[in-house]
């Protein structure tokens, strides 16, 4: 799949904690407390896909709340593809998955924000090279010029979602060093807080036998078939800044896009 060009939708506030307790302060909904609360026991206990959850009677005593609102809690994780019932055994956790929409350019954290899942990443590499070929391409510098290099695991509900593999021209690199790149996008980063507003990405997405590398991180067996993704994005005034490799399992990822007909 190869696509042109995409435009941004990011926003600079940074996503509020949810209330994780059946009372307090909050001025939410109960059955969007009660939904929080499942999520936050997801990921700090990272459970697995198919671990079992606690039964709505036990959700309705915990929060004295009803039948009813605790359900409207469980079908929304479950509209978001997060949980699912099992005729007379109760509800279970499904695994995970970032929805991509490629008609609007995102970052791992923005996807899942409208889930309610709580991203982040551990950066395993920061540091800077000689362009490879491709990125020296892309940026237009002398190939062997020096680039900075950031290697990145993309984790939510307690599982690797992607490998990430980006490259900066020096300037914007060295930016990066200080910031959260933890629990923050960099797409966040560049716009909100170096102030570089983006424009446009070009994308290619390709399914294939992993390589060494993003196997080993993604701790997969060598050559089982995961999708890559190769996304070259510039800022408002056309220039590149970001160029990025996205290893992942096809299973943790839903890509979609709208195709009008001409």
């Amino acid at each position: 799949m190869s696509l042109s060009r995409i435009g941004p939708t990011l926003h600079c506030a940074r996503p509020a904690p949810p209330d994780a307790g059946g009372g307090g302060a909050s001025q939410a909904p109960k059955y969007i407390r009660i939904r929080d609360w499942l999520l936050d026991r997801i990921l700090a206990a990272g459970l697995a896909r198919g671990d079992r959850l606690p039964s709505e009677s036990e959700l309705a005593r915990q929060f004295s709340a009803s039948r009813v609102t605790v359900r409207q809690a469980l079908e929304t994780l479950r509209s978001d593809g997060i949980i699912e019932s099992h005729h007379g055994k109760g509800w279970f956790l499904r695994r995970v998955r970032a929805v991509q929409n490629l008609g609007r350019l995102q970052g791992f954290g923005e996807m899942l924000k409208p889930m309610g899942v709580r991203a982040r990443s551990d950066v395993l590499d920061f540091t800077e090279c000689a362009a490879p070929e491709a990125v020296a391409r892309a940026f237009g510098v002398p190939e062997g010029g020096h680039v900075v290099r950031i290697a990145r695991l993309r984790l939510a509900g307690g599982r690797v979602m992607s490998y990430d593999l980006s490259y900066f021209p020096l300037e914007i690199g060295r930016r990066l060093r200080e910031q959260d790149l933890v629990g923050q996008d960099i797409f966040v980063l560049l716009e909100c807080v170096l102030d570089i507003p983006l424009g446009f990405a070009d994308v290619t997405i390709e399914v294939a036998p992993a390589e060494d590398e993003p196997a080993e991180r993604l701790r997969i067996a060598p050559s089982t078939t995961i999708f890559k993704m190769t996304r070259l994005t510039h800022d408002r005034r056309g220039r590149p800044i970001d160029f990025e490799y996205v290893y992942g399992l096809p299973e943790s990822h839903l890509f979609k896009v709208r195709v009008p007909r001409r």
